[in-house]
């Protein structure tokens, strides 16, 4: 280990003070430097797409330089593991994935672009490769399940009320808001919601409608709002719209914040969805939620026995 990381390390284990770290260097785990580059490039990974083009508050990048240097630490942490394990990738192993992303990319060259965009050497990102290759075979090892189909039919059987559909409409929707800043808001609204339910009750279409009174972003949509179940309109119009008969429209129901047209086109009733139909949604869901108690555990218990220095 070099000195200064050894240094640094004992300082921390034995006085829990925070350690000066070099300027390329974000933190040491176990004495394995990481670096900024390689934090920023993480954050890369994490940066949201509408982020690529704008610049970042000060405070978000923050947020994500720390989230991407505890996945690095996460990583580190994993990688050391797995050759603790004599878990390794070999050259062969690398060589294929490097093949297989130049055929994906049409060409070595371009593969080589693409490193290069990236801020990589050559040595640099099939270094990145093989720690990425030995955590995939630490994952398949120690992390990975696969619900069997008696597991998933046990856990429905003891979580049946987990698998119900609410009962449901398909309602459309007019909405006329009452601007609280005009003295006139209500009177207003009520007129033009007045003006709406005039033209329904001639045989004017529902959909022609919204699309021409109603200020709710349904209306692009000719106020349809699909299905909807309990909980997702207002009180008043919720109570309305689930008491209400098939292919009816409502009169006009009026609140604070304005005034509301309701029609409803399908109604569903509650529903027990059968196994088959949810099995694979259940696997997936089992195994994501199973995995990721099995990866918080062996990085818990390896880091109780590690040195960090952030």
């Amino acid at each position: 280990m070099n000195k200064f990381f050894l240094i640094a390390a004992l300082t921390v284990s034995l006085f829990g003070e925070k350690a000066l770290l070099p300027e390329s260097t974000v933190a040491v785990v176990n004495g394995t430097a990481i670096s900024v580059d390689e934090r920023d490039k993480e954050v890369g990974k994490l940066l949201p797409k509408e982020y690529f083009h704008s610049k970042l508050s000060e405070d978000k990048l923050k947020d994500l330089q720390e989230k991407a240097l505890d996945a690095l630490i996460d990583k580190t942490l994993l990688y050391k593991y797995a050759l603790s394990k004599n878990i390794k990738a070999t050259d062969s192993e690398i060589d294929e994935v490097m093949t297989n992303l130049a055929a994906r990319l049409g060409s070595k060259d371009k593969l080589k672009e693409a490193i290069a965009r990236l801020g990589f050497t050559d040595e640099s990102f099939r270094k990145a490769v093989k720690k990425d290759e030995v955590l995939k075979k630490l994952y398949k090892k120690e992390i990975e399940v696969d619900p069997s189909d008696e597991e998933l039919k046990r856990y429905y059987d003891e979580n049946i009320y987990k698998f119900k559909e609410p009962e449901r409409i398909k309602a459309s929707l007019i909405y006329v808001k009452n601007n609280p800043e005009d003295p006139n808001g209500r009177e207003k609204a009520k007129k033009r919601a007045q003006e709406a339910m005039e033209l329904l009750n001639s045989g004017e279409n529902f959909a022609y409608v919204a699309q021409n009174y109603s200020n709710d972003p349904s209306r692009v949509m000719g106020g349809d709002m699909g299905y909807i179940h309990r909980g997702m309109l207002e009180p008043a119009v919720e109570e309305e719209a689930f008491s209400m008969d098939v292919n009816t429209t409502s009169e006009i129901i009026e609140k604070d914040i304005g005034y509301f047209i309701v029609k409803v086109n399908e109604k569903s009733p509650e529903n027990q969805i059968p196994f088959e139909k949810t099995k694979d949604k259940l696997k997936r869901e089992l195994k994501e939620k199973e995995e990721e108690k099995r990866k918080a555990d062996l990085l818990e218990k390896l880091k109780q026995n590690s040195v960090i220095v952030k």
